[in-house]
């Protein structure tokens, strides 16, 4: 009776010890509803995010054309071109010959002509505009047969051409500047007389000479070798505004006068408030 006994309280016990075991099995293999929590992704600390490259913002540079390119205005021209450039300026802003002291200065290629030219007047732009201005040149003549109006021979400049239909030309020969102006396509070409000196020159051929020429409004002046020799008067209702700039020269290879001529050193001060 008592070996009985005690085999049913073994067995018992036997039986807890299954039972406690097989729900530790459950719960270590995992076998809850319940999923296991996961911490939120965040970046690495002290590592910049990444950023899209920025382009430039300025538009690329245009295609080089040839044209004139600006230099710079009369306070750098002082150190970097002349302080020749910045008096002159001066000067002629105080003798009423500019309308303004400010503006911009620019420089333009050289002009050769070495052979006789088959058009009486012939024109070469340069791609510079200007409105009212001052132009300095060397020019160096070289001319042959009659000088002298009509049958002049020389060169220089047009200017306020505008649609290459009409502008104002200024060329020097060896004994006159020649004012005019021209239409029909720049080939119509007729001269203005001077409103103040004579207009005037003694240029030798083959000689470097300073030619200068200034534009204000309907009034334009020219020097030479820096004295004043010509004062003229434009239209006052037509060409006042801007046009370009062409070098010019005045031939008649028919007729047997002729010029070749070197224009170099060719500086545009345009005037502007």
């Amino acid at each position: 009776m008592n070996k009985k006994r005690s085999y049913r309280v073994f067995g018992g016990i036997l039986a807890c010890a299954l039972a406690a075991l097989a729900c530790g099995l459950q719960i270590d293999l995992g076998q809850t509803t319940t999923a296991p929590t996961q911490e939120p992704f965040q970046l690495p600390t002290g590592i910049p995010p990444a950023t899209a490259a920025s382009l430039p913002t300025n538009p690329p540079e245009p295609p080089v054309q040839d044209t004139a390119a600006p230099q710079p205005t009369v306070e750098n021209a002082i150190t970097e071109e002349s302080s020749e450039v910045a008096a002159e300026v001066q000067d002629y802003y105080q003798k009423g010959y500019l309308p303004f002291q400010n503006g911009q200065l620019y420089k333009l290629d050289d002009f050769s002509r070495t052979t006789p030219s088959l058009q009486v007047f012939e024109f070469k732009r340069t791609g510079q505009d200007a409105q009212d201005f001052a132009l300095w040149a060397d020019i160096e003549l070289d001319s042959r047969g009659s000088t002298t109006y009509p049958n002049y021979t020389g060169c220089g400049f047009a200017y306020r051409v505008q649609g290459n239909n009409g502008g104002y030309t200024a060329i020097l020969t060896n004994s006159a500047v020649r004012m005019g102006y021209c239409k029909g396509g720049m080939y119509q070409c007729e001269l203005f007389g001077t409103t103040f000196g004579t207009g005037e020159v003694d240029v030798s051929n083959k000689t470097k000479t300073k030619f200068s020429l200034v534009v204000n409004k309907d009034a334009a002046y020219v020097l030479v070798d820096d004295l004043l020799v010509g004062q003229y008067t434009l239209f006052t209702t037509k060409l006042l505004g801007m046009g370009e700039i062409y070098y010019g020269v005045v031939s008649n290879l028919n007729a047997d006068y002729w010029t070749s001529c070197n224009i170099s050193n060719v500086r545009v001060w345009e005037s502007n408030p």
